[in-house]
Parts: C-alpha cells; structure tokens; sequence
C-alpha cells in the first residue's frame, strides 16, 4: 500500500485558487521511495496536475500556467520576437531570480565583463608563466621578477588555479586580506596589501592586452581596478622608524669584520655604508664591474642604468674615509667566495635592519652637509623622499663622526679619526 503523498506548499495559501500550487510529492513502490516535484491548478472547475523531475522544471511550468490563467499567455504570444518558447520561459525565470536588484541587461553585461569565451580559456598558472616571460624578455630585474612569481603563486595557490577569466575582484579582495605579517598571525600592513595588490594588478593589465602570439586577452576586465589601494599618508601611518647604525656601533662592526676571514667583508660593508649603494642588487652588479666603475684617482663611483635599481645612471662621490677602506684593500673582490653565506651570517648576528646601512648613510649625509640635493643625487632617492625620510634624523655631530670612520693600520681596527677644524681638509692619519 503506497504511502499518502506529502506536499510542501511554496505558495499562500490565499492565492491557492488563483494559481498554481507546487508540491513535493513522495510515493512508494515495491518498496522504494521516488520523489517528484506536482504542480495542481483549477481548469474549467476540474483540478489538474502534472509532475516534475526537478525543482526548476515544476516552476517554470508554474510561472507559465499562471500567465494562461491570468490570460495574459495570449498577449505574450501576440507579441513579435524571435524567441522560441523555451528562450521566453528562460528569460522570465531569470527575471524573476534577479528580482528588483537588478535588470536582466545589466546582469548579461556584468557576466560578459567578467567571462571569456570558453575557446580562450587558460589558468592563472599558465597565464603567469607567460607574463613573467614577458617581463624577463623586457629586461626586469631578477629579484623583481622572483618577487612577481612568488605573489602570483600564493594567488594561484590559494584560488587554486582557476582559469584566469574565473578570477573576481571579490576573490583577491579576500587574498589580499588574509595576508599575514612574518610572525603568520599579525595581518599585514598597509604596504605589503599596496605591493601585493600593485604586483596583481601589473599582471592583469597585461593580461587584458591584445596579443595573438599568446592569445591574449586572457579576460576581458581587470578585477584588480576596484580594489582599494592605500595612500603615502595611511601607509606612513603604519610605518616603523627606519634603521640607523649609530657611529660607535659601526666601529665595533667593522673592527670585528676585519678580523674575521681575513676581512673578507670589508669593502662590501664599506661602500654600503658609506656609499649609500643597494645592498640588494646594485653591489652585486657593481662587484662585477669594480675595476671599471669604482675610480680612486678620481674619488667617484659610477652607477650606469642597467646596474641602478631606479635605472637611472648617477655618480657618487667617494667620501676621504671610504677610500682610505678602499685602499686598505686593494686586492679584496667586494664579493667573496660563499658571499651570499657570509653576509647572512653577519647580518643575522648584527640583527641589521632592511636597508639599515642605505638609511644610514643618507641619513648622516643629510645631517653633516644640510644638502637634500646632493644626497638625492647620490642615493638615486627624489629630493621629496629624501626629505620626508631622512632630514633632521641625526644631529651633525653623528654625522661628522660616521664620515670620520677609518681603519687603523697599526691595531688592525676601525677607528674615529681626527679631523682638523677645516671639514674640507684631508684626514689626519692615525
């Protein structure tokens, strides 16, 4: 005997003779149970009914046997259009689905901004790999293009590659607010989300490009262009005081470096220091061009563009005491064998802070000279930077002592030197 069918009503219970009624219909045979989805009506004071597989079957059938109820089915059909009936019913339940939000128009525009033709499907692994190509043909520093991939990978990862065009603002809005500080707990600041967000967005600018050798675009929008991007004043809100080395510590560190390994490191951390060069790429480029662009007749070091971070070519003046380090060294290479492990080690041991020997030198160059300008020019920095970073960071006293810092040939260390009234005047040798 088949169990009585139970109904689940998705209408008032009012409108029950005006329209048709959906129910979830459960029947038993030989046993098993089947589930249908029953649409009944009033015709002509008789009752009628018709089942359906499936939710959205039973509704679109009930939508339509309104409209003829309500005799509006006619009116429809009197209207001219290319649509079959099945395109008609389509477009009234996505009508009905968007609601008063928004228009049908406006929802087809949105998924044609935001989708691609199936037939130029790629994923955001592949998409990337394409792009860093690009960049490395371009000529982008090495170190900005491993910075490029491992942003895109953490992206690829956590989206788990989808096909590039799948990729909404809404979902890197989410990437880039679960980033973490370094301690995986704390979340990250404002301008790791700039950088983040910059590295993203370079990408997809790239990506939306014409370019039949690789099929581009890969997408038709950008989804980065909406997302929020913080401003200098809300980052430097967030922002540490930069690191300085005070002048006595710098004699310690430097006594201690030519002691060891036969003062392999000296003259890298002299002209970091002292020459305010990037410790990250610049001295490494410039270490394999020392003979040609480091001249001690004529106390300057040139910097060419394919060897500045900024690629920009600038000079910079060798101060007395760096060429006395200079000379002290005459057959040192600025890099070492095993460079990479030693500098580590010694940065890992000084606990030096990110660019603290840069910041250093700028900040003591402006403190002893009072010359925003010059110190632009060296450093490779916009005199703004250089202003809003670096004036009135030190007193000129540190600064005249951090210029005065010179190797002692008899003890073997670093040492202050002793300057003579005249600034301009040569060093007094110890």
């Amino acid at each position: 005997m088949s169990k009585q069918n139970q109904r689940v009503r998705f209408v008032d219970k009012t409108k029950a003779g005006e329209s048709p009624i959906i129910s979830l219909v459960t029947q038993e045979k030989k046993g098993k149970e089947y589930h249908a989805w029953q649409v009944a009506y009033k015709l002509g004071g008789k009752r009628h009914r018709k089942q359906f597989k499936t939710q959205s079957e039973a509704e679109s059938y009930q939508h339509q046997k309104a409209l003829e109820l309500k005799g509006l089915a006619s009116d429809k059909k009197a209207k001219m259009t290319t649509l079959t009936s099945e395109q008609i019913i389509s477009a009234e339940n996505a009508i009905k689905s968007l609601g008063d939000s928004y228009t049908l128009e406006q929802a087809v525009q949105f998924f044609l901004s935001n989708h691609k033709a199936p037939d130029h499907k790629i994923t955001l692994k592949d998409a990337s790999n394409l792009y860093l190509e690009d960049c490395e043909r371009e000529g982008t520093r090495e170190r900005t293009i491993k910075q490029k991939q491992s942003v895109l990978l953490m992206l690829t990862n956590e989206l788990e590659n989808p096909y590039t065009h799948e990729v909404t603002q809404n979902k890197i809005t989410k990437f880039l607010r679960g980033l973490r500080a370094k301690n995986g707990i704390t979340t990250a600041t404002r301008k790791t989300w700039n950088n983040y967000r910059n590295e993203i967005n370079h990408f997809f600018k790239w990506a939306i490009k014409n370019d039949p050798s690789t099929n581009r675009p890969f997408t038709f929008k950008n989804p980065v262009e909406g997302i929020t991007i913080y401003t200098s004043k809300q980052v430097a809100e967030q922002r540490q005081a930069i690191a300085i080395t005070p002048p006595e510590k710098l004699v310690k560190r430097l006594s201690a470096l030519r002691a060891w390994k036969d003062g392999a490191l000296v003259k890298y951390y002299a002209l970091a220091y002292f020459a305010g060069i990037r410790p990250d790429g610049e001295l490494s480029k410039l270490a394999k061009r020392e003979k040609e662009l480091i001249n001690l007749e004529t106390l300057t070091i040139h910097i060419p563009a394919n060897v500045s971070k900024t690629k920009e070519a600038r000079q910079v003046k060798i101060s007395e005491n760096l060429a006395m380090w200079l000379r002290a060294y005459p057959d040192h290479p600025i890099l070492p064998t095993n460079h990479s492990r030693l500098i580590k080690r010694t940065r890992q041991a000084w606990r030096l802070g990110h660019d603290e020997t840069r910041h250093s030198f700028i900040s003591y160059h402006v403190s002893l000279y009072r010359s925003i300008g010059d110190a632009s020019l060296q450093a490779g920095n916009s005199e703004s930077i250089v202003k809003k970073h670096y004036l009135n960071l030190r007193p000129a006293e540190e600064g005249e002592q951090f210029f005065s810092i010179v190797p002692n040939t008899k003890s073997g260390k670093a040492v202050f030197s002793e300057l003579t009234d005249n600034q301009d005047s040569k060093f007094r040798i110890i």
